[in-house]
């Protein structure tokens, strides 16, 4: 008889953590811009489903997108943000050296070799894999494209237009809900979780 098992194979390795103090895009729409200065690369991240608070010493510093900051740009399902390390090989390729590790804004910074997996995700912590699920590509936006192409506020382009085809698909990232609590370190395992098949010998009694 066939029953499903779950299992788990490592696609990943944290190589980086960092939280955003504040708004990247500050300031009113007609001039906003992206300003990476309030990025803060941390030693470890607190993660739970309302958002992040980074770990620095004796500090601890809560990340924009965490629930309780009190600028809150939590939506909901962007607490906490994935990006695999290849994608800035593939950003700087294409805008120039500029896109520097972390620049992005993402919250985890993973060693992937292989593919993007998709389905529901197991974050390594202290204690508990953190399980993250509903993990949807986050969306790229009018003032990071221009931040990749080097241009500033101004009619949105043929240009401008073209970057943000070329951001989307997780090119910028992934957001995922989180699912449990726990602190994840500089070397956790990112796991893909699947379902499979096994068949189970059955016995007969004489």
């Amino acid at each position: 008889m066939a029953r499903a098992v779950r299992r788990a194979v490592i696609v990943g390795t944290v190589v980086r953590l960092q939280v955003q103090r504040s708004r990247l895009k500050p300031g009113p729409p007609t001039t906003r811009v992206y300003d990476p200065a309030p990025l803060l690369e941390v030693e470890a991240l607190e993660v739970g489903p309302l958002g992040c608070v980074g770990l620095l010493g004796a500090d601890r510093v809560l990340d924009v997108h965490h629930a309780d900051h009190e600028d809150t740009r939590n939506r909901g399902g962007n607490g906490l943000s994935l990006l695999p390390t290849s994608a800035y090989d593939n950003l700087q390729s294409r805008y120039g050296a500029h896109l520097a590790t972390g620049i992005v804004g993402e919250s985890v910074l993973l060693d992937v070799p292989g593919e993007w997996p998709g389905g529901d995700l197991l974050l390594e912590t202290d204690h508990e894999p953190l399980l993250l699920s509903q993990v949807v590509p986050a969306a790229p936006c009018v003032e990071f494209s221009r931040f990749c192409l080097g241009i500033p506020p101004g009619p949105v382009g043929d240009d401008v237009k073209q970057a943000l085809i070329d951001l989307d698909g997780g090119s910028r990232g992934y957001y995922a809900r989180v699912t449990g609590s726990g602190t994840v370190r500089i070397g956790a395992h990112l796991t893909s979780t699947f379902l499979t098949s096994r068949t189970s010998a059955s016995t007969s009694h004489a």
